[in-house]
């Protein structure tokens, strides 16, 4: 049982090229890091909720909807405490909260959780192949373009061996909802040792296979398919260069940064 974050539909933003697509990601990346302010943060937030609307790949942010809520829940329950602002607004023992502290702390769970919904698009679009593909033709070494792509594959199928190793104990009789929490833990090492041995052998299956076939940092391989960027790659990569551009020109004059002190 493998699991894949890609989704099959046919939107112009399968249809772009998968160098866009992770260079658009990148500047996605950088505007949620340019702004601290929640206010100005929102602006990005309304390019990426579109970005997830044409893509169609809402599905797979809904699956990621509770680590979307503890990141913000933290960012917005820790960070008070470790910044200071200028206007206080609650006073907890030595901590003082202050609304810039608090503006703060929202923008930074804003931020966290803008770059994972990016990330989300990008994966939904773009097979590991297209992505594999994508980073050689942008220049990245051979090896550490495999080795981008083999995570991004690696992962959903752990996580599918990991599903089949529980079902696997569940129909010999293990319930790991039942008793404490620590009698629980003590049921994990009979999913952890399986799942252990199963990375270990897949490990070196790959590794005999790569051997196999020549696999080295110096050997290119040959695409089955060739990446060419289109009018409708260029417009957007233009848009979004021209927002990153206009982005930084306000960072820079002084706006979209919450004024605190660490």
């Amino acid at each position: 049982m493998t699991t894949s974050l890609y989704l099959d539909r046919q939107t112009w933003v399968h249809r772009l090229d998968g160098r866009t697509k992770f260079l658009a990601t990148l500047i996605l990346f950088a505007l949620t890091v340019i702004f601290s302010d929640p206010r100005y943060l929102m602006f990005v937030a309304t390019l990426i909720v579109i970005a997830v609307l044409m893509s169609q790949s809402f599905a797979n942010v809904k699956k990621a909807w509770i680590l979307l809520t503890l990141l913000f829940a933290y960012s917005a329950i820790l960070w008070p405490f470790f910044v200071v602002g200028q206007t206080p607004v609650l006073t907890l023992g030595s901590f003082v909260v202050t609304r810039e502290g608090l503006a703060f702390s929202i923008g930074m769970g804003f931020r966290l959780d803008l770059m994972v919904i990016s990330g989300l698009v990008l994966l939904s679009t773009t097979t590991v192949e297209d992505f594999a593909l994508a980073l050689q033709r942008l220049g990245l070494p051979n090896a550490m373009g495999f080795a981008f792509s083999l995570a991004f594959r690696w992962v959903p199928t752990l996580l599918g061996a990991g599903a089949t190793v529980v079902q696997a104990q569940r129909s010999r009789g293990l319930d790991l909802s039942a008793g404490t929490i620590g009698e629980r833990i003590r049921r994990y090492p009979a999913l952890a040792v399986p799942l252990i041995g199963h990375t270990l052998r897949q490990t070196t299956l790959l590794a005999m296979a790569l051997e196999s076939k020549g696999f080295g940092p110096d050997r290119r391989g040959m695409p089955n398919r060739t990446l060419a960027l289109g009018w409708l790659d260029y417009l957007v990569l233009f848009i979004l260069t021209m927002v990153l551009g206009i982005s930084l020109w306000f960072r820079l004059n002084g706006f979209g940064a919450v004024n605190v002190s660490f």
